[in-house]
């Protein structure tokens, strides 16, 4: 149970790490470091002994490792169905989206710089909600 316990959490972690969208390149952003981050206090919240956090990078690594290669497989099966004016409007879709993204990001840290809001972690986003009469 412990060790179910231990591997969902690991799982957890690395699932909400994977809906990061990738933002390497971005200011102020450094992915490795808050991945560190989100650990150590995993780490201390369930009071892992060293061997159990290690296990758990093991665990970390080798599912990073499954899911680049289920990505790379899954690129390459689209591709293959694709003819070549299709690959090139999706790699143009791609870039866009990336462009997109890098913007949103960029207007969500500079709204937070003008405001010195930066959410921090456990800050819950404010919502507004109606009062039912």
């Amino acid at each position: 149970m412990k060790q179910a316990l231990i591997i969902g959490l690991s799982v957890l972690t690395l699932s909400s790490g994977a809906a990061i969208a990738d933002r390497d390149g971005q200011r102020g952003y450094d992915r490795q470091a808050h991945a560190e981050k989100r650990f150590e206090r995993m780490a201390e919240q369930l009071s892992l002994t060293d061997n159990q956090q290690q296990a758990l990078r093991d665990i970390q690594a080798e599912q990073r490792q499954a899911m680049a290669q289920v990505h790379a497989e899954t690129r390459s099966k689209i591709a293959s169905v694709l003819d070549s004016e299709q690959k090139e409007k999706m790699a143009a879709l791609q870039t866009e989206r990336r462009e997109r993204w890098q913007q949103h990001a960029e207007r969500r840290e500079n709204r937070a710089e003008r405001t010195g809001n930066e959410r921090r972690r456990g800050d819950k986003p404010r919502r507004h909600h109606r009062t039912q009469s």
